[in-house]
């Protein structure tokens, strides 16, 4: 062999690139990324719709707190609530009033006063005059009025005598999701 000046042999190059192994490793790898960064999203794309369910609740329970605070304050409450009942003189059982035949409930468009609204429970949601809500047809409303004068203290001190303040609980259960509670106090006055 012989060998010329300023030529030189070159050493064999290896072949650059990936071998089959590192590519099977970076496809396993990038895959067990996907699995987790796809099942993160899942889940926050499935509770992306609470918001809207939780707001519409609130517009719910905020309607019928808006209908029953607008009531007298009881049965015997006269109306414009002054002078207001005495508490010998308060309804003694809560719930839907009988007619004047004593026998027939009242309905709700007859519902004159806020405890009339205890044991309400609707599905699904109705209005006023009793036409169903159809934004809210899959939503279930149940209010529960009870005397909560201990639970509401005095400016000075102390608490109230009982049949002087009602609470009124209204729980208002989207489609498909948790309950909601609003609670409204309704004083004797």
């Amino acid at each position: 062999m012989f060998h010329l000046p300023g030529l030189r042999m070159k050493a064999p190059v290896s072949e650059s690139g990936f071998s089959l192994v590192e590519t099977i490793l970076t496809i396993v790898i990038i895959s067990i990324a996907l699995v987790a960064l796809i099942s993160a999203w899942g889940q926050s794309a499935k509770h992306s719709g609470d918001p809207f369910w939780h707001a519409k609740a609130a517009y719910l329970g905020e309607a019928y707190i808006e209908e029953i605070i607008t009531k007298r304050f009881d049965e015997n409450t006269p109306v414009g609530g002054y002078p207001a009942c005495t508490i010998a003189s308060c309804s003694s059982t809560l719930g839907v009033d009988k007619l004047s035949d004593g026998v027939t409930d009242e309905t709700r468009d007859l519902f004159d006063d806020v405890d009339d609204y205890h044991g309400l429970s609707e599905t699904p949601s109705l209005n006023t005059l009793g036409a169903i809500r159809p934004e809210y047809d899959r939503y279930q409303v149940n209010v529960s009025v009870t005397y909560a004068g201990g639970e509401v203290p005095l400016t000075g001190g102390g608490t109230r005598p009982e049949k002087t303040v009602k609470r009124i609980n209204i729980t208002i259960t989207p489609p498909g999701e948790s309950s909601q509670l609003f609670v409204v106090y309704r004083g004797n006055y």
